[in-house]
């Protein structure tokens, strides 16, 4: 005889999440834009509901700041991921309020962001809300949809479609950039448990992302420990190699085939480096902002997200964040670089473009290196 206590019954958290991660489902960025501006989270909660009138619904857990700026806004879009843009869901799916920063957006007929080169975009109206457990749910109308013919971004059992999870790779990104930025002690053994509950992550997850920066050479294993290993000028001397070696790429590729809009946004991004760079007083990190948003976009040129990812894991701006800490180096930077390869841009000049990104290339090296050098021959 079934009890009201058997029908009232769930079953252990875990138990549920195991079976429900059987079931594949491609992966979508949920964007709106509120009073306090653009706002968007990783989500595959998402679900058509009808087709007369066209409808779908969504599912985002009551602490999302997204939540909270779609029940502002009546509005909200729906991208659908394709295949490659795995750094973009790892973006969205981390907490902070710097998501958009160097992620290509585009305005839809209704304002609000979407990610550009999605494999498709819906703009919705909320039509209604519903409380389940810990999540809202959000009915909505179809405004507008577009569609693009290429492979979709999938997830099943945590993973990606290529095999990565989009919370490893949210844990490895963020870990990669404490290590760079040295706010993590250097050659002392790491507090898994601590960055555990730091990072809002399990062990796996902290574990995984330590294998990864092993193999990064950012991270050593002292026996089943691992510490942060010292950042010398070598292997800064990597790392831009490494952004070179992409540059170049993606130059040999795109000068004389680049559109007019991309340049001229291009050349927007390189005049606000410039102002940034020359202001008064300067501050670091809207520089390093400025001038990762100008080399992502550059490198998003060749319009390949395995490109585009490649740079995001180098995490240069957080190399940059410790290594000019307390030093005056706009004094020093070169700050002509990113209008003088626009210019070989548009005179279709691409072995001139090439210099310049070698050349560049040489000089943060060598800017790099004294710095270092400086700090005692390692930071």
């Amino acid at each position: 005889m079934t009890t009201s206590d058997d029908i009232r019954r769930t079953v252990p958290n875990e138990v549920f999440r195991d079976v429900i991660g059987r079931f594949a489902s491609g992966v979508t960025v949920i964007t709106t834009t509120a009073d306090d501006g653009d706002h968007g989270t990783t989500a595959s909660a998402v679900s058509s509901l009808s087709m007369e009138p066209p409808m779908l619904l969504i599912c985002l857990n009551r602490t999302s700041d997204t939540r909270t700026a779609i029940l502002q806004s009546g509005l909200f879009g729906v991208n659908i991921l394709a295949e490659g843009q795995g750094s973009i869901a790892s973006a969205f799916a981390r907490k902070g309020h710097d998501k958009f920063s160097g992620i290509g957006v585009v305005r839809g007929s209704t304002g609000i962001p979407l990610v550009q080169n999605a494999l498709a975009h819906l703009e919705c109206e909320v039509d209604e809300t519903v409380t389940g457990g810990t999540h809202t749910v959000f009915l909505a109308r179809i405004r507008e949809a577009t569609g693009t013919d290429a492979a979709p971004l999938t997830y099943f059992r945590g993973r990606f479609g290529r095999l990565e999870s989009a919370l490893d790779e949210a844990t490895y990104r963020e870990l990669r950039k404490r290590v760079l930025e040295r706010t993590l002690p250097v050659g002392e053994p790491l507090d898994v448990e601590r960055l555990t509950a730091e990072l809002d992550a399990d062990a796996q997850r902290v574990y995984y992302a330590l294998t990864k920066l092993a193999a990064d050479d950012l991270v050593t294993r002292r026996g089943r420990d691992h510490v942060v290993t010292p950042l010398t000028a070598d292997a800064a001397a990597r790392l831009f190699d490494a952004r070179c070696t992409i540059q170049l790429g993606v130059v040999e590729q795109t000068v004389g085939s680049a559109g007019g809009a991309a340049l001229d946004e291009l050349q927007r991004l390189a005049e606000q480096f410039a102002q940034t760079a020359r202001s008064e007083a300067p501050n670091l990190t809207a520089f390093l902002q400025a001038s990762h948003a100008f080399h992502r976009h550059l490198i998003g040129l060749a319009d390949c997200p395995p490109l585009t990812e490649s740079y995001e894991r180098l995490g240069i701006p957080a190399f940059w964040t410790r290594t000019l800490a307390g030093r005056e180096w706009w004094r020093e930077w070169d700050v002509e670089h990113h209008a003088r390869l626009v210019d070989a841009y548009r005179a279709r000049d691409v072995d001139e473009a090439k210099l310049l990104v070698r050349r560049h290339r040489d000089w943060v090296t060598e800017f790099a290196r004294t710095a270092i050098t400086e700090a005692g021959g390692a930071v």
